[in-house]
């Protein structure tokens, strides 16, 4: 099977997603609409849409067992995204700790480069990798604003206001 998208809104913003027959490829924020109907896509996709809907809806989900299709990654790209994956919803790390943990010490920038080219937002939880001062040096979905808003909705104790503080 070819990779096929769908477009659909969210309280985030309007949401491309990606499938293969392996799982998402893609999850991005997008501004136009696929032409393809949301109704056309298998049940697990449309499972995968109406939980990342709830979620960003300020009804947490827990996505990690969204499949994913992480073929285009390099392996160390893939064993960033499996380290964000197992990280706890609300958790940070910092650039150096992914790097340790991916099993490559000293290694923040190429993680910094990973998170960069993390082709699954959300799914693949960048948001939760700060800088080591605190939640800076993330642009994705082009705003720290956003960043800090996506772990507050991991944190359903805090208020959309409240600033997450690195661990």
């Amino acid at each position: 099977m070819s990779a096929r998208t769908l477009t659909f809104a969210t309280a985030l913003g309007r949401l491309r997603l990606r499938w293969t027959a392996e799982g998402v490829d893609l999850l991005r924020l997008t501004d136009t609409l696929d032409r393809e109907e949301a109704r056309e896509a298998p049940a697990w996709v449309l499972e995968a849409v109406r939980r990342l809907m709830a979620h960003l809806a300020g009804k947490p989900q827990d996505l990690k067992d969204i499949p994913l299709d992480l073929s285009g990654l390099t392996p160390f790209q893939r064993r960033v995204a499996e380290v964000l994956r197992a990280t706890a919803p609300g958790q940070t790390l910092s650039y150096g700790e992914v790097a340790l943990l991916a099993g490559r010490p000293g290694a923040a920038r190429a993680v910094g480069q990973a998170v960069k080219a993390n082709p699954v937002l959300i799914l693949v939880p960048c948001h939760r990798v700060v800088a080591s001062k605190g939640p800076g040096g993330w642009s994705a979905f082009g705003s720290p604003e956003v960043k800090a808003r996506l772990l507050a909705l991991e944190r359903p104790h805090t208020g959309p206001d409240d600033a997450p503080a690195a661990r």
